[in-house]
């Protein structure tokens, strides 16, 4: 046999998502990933017709306690029976453009471990294309066994044991609609994170802190990383940013001072994928 005109099989593939509650936005997920060999829901507890839509589209879902967001995707991904993961949230979408280069890595003969993917995300009808948030690189391809989620509550990772490789095209991260509820997930996410600020002895946090903070942050991602350049949307988007930095590390001082009840009840009661 010619070894140069070996032609490898395609490997399969399996893409897992968690949701709750996600019956606006997970049929356009599910849509744009029809090409995968599997598709697996673990849902977290939805009250609305999410698994029932799952279902009807052909994915497999899977009922699991919400843990954490990286807890929860690394038991997820231990559902895939596939020799490749995508990992996708509810409110990304596979492009065609993407599609054709998954594709691609699927068939080759000495592909790398694993990809980072660049992901698009659109606020309020906008694509944010400034400010820091494109590219936003994230590890979401790898291959069975070689990728792990980290254990954090937020802002989970993929750690690869191999080779990275790179993938052109970008996810489209289709999130709020509407700045107000923007900022209840501003408020949200910025509960979990001061949960873990505060348990960090090293970090001071304060009022100052969290001031002078924000304030980097709003002309870190407005001026040093042109935010400007996308209007009003970079506007609000570095403010609420520079916002919800204040608030991490105030309520960071405050679970520290005792005052911990305060806000877990609230991020308890919301907590929504």
């Amino acid at each position: 046999m010619n070894l140069l005109n070996f032609s490898k099989k395609r490997s399969t593939l399996s893409v897992v998502i968690i949701a709750k509650d996600e019956e606006a936005r997970i049929a356009e997920c599910l849509r744009s990933v029809d090409f995968a060999d599997e598709v697996i829901v673990a849902d977290t507890g939805s009250h609305d017709a999410t698994p029932r839509i799952c279902t009807a589209l052909g994915a497999r879902v899977e009922h699991i306690p919400f843990t954490g967001y990286g807890s929860s995707k690394q038991r997820a991904i231990g559902f895939a029976s596939s020799e490749w993961i995508l990992s996708l949230d509810a409110d990304e979408r596979v492009t065609p453009e993407l599609r054709a280069e998954i594709e691609d890595v699927l068939t080759k003969r000495f592909p790398r471990d694993g990809y980072a993917i660049p992901r698009l995300t659109w606020l309020w009808g906008k694509a944010i294309t400034h400010g820091g948030w494109y590219p936003d690189r994230l590890l979401r391809l790898f291959q069975h066994g070689k990728g792990n989620f980290t254990t954090s509550p937020i802002h989970e990772r993929v750690v690869i044991n191999g080779k990275m490789g790179h993938l052109k095209s970008p996810i489209h991260h289709k999130t709020d609609d509407t700045f107000q509820h923007y900022l209840a997930k501003l408020n949200h996410f910025s509960t979990l994170s001061a949960q873990q600020l505060a348990g960090n002895s090293s970090k001071k946090v304060g009022v100052w802190q969290g001031l002078s903070r924000a304030l980097l942050i709003f002309v870190k991602m407005y001026i040093v990383k042109s935010g400007w350049r996308d209007g009003i949307h970079g506007g609000l988007l570095a403010g609420s940013s520079a916002y919800s930095t204040f608030l991490k590390y105030t309520k960071a001082a405050m679970i520290r001072e005792g005052n911990k009840g305060i806000f877990l009840a609230s991020t308890l009661k919301e907590e929504k994928q």
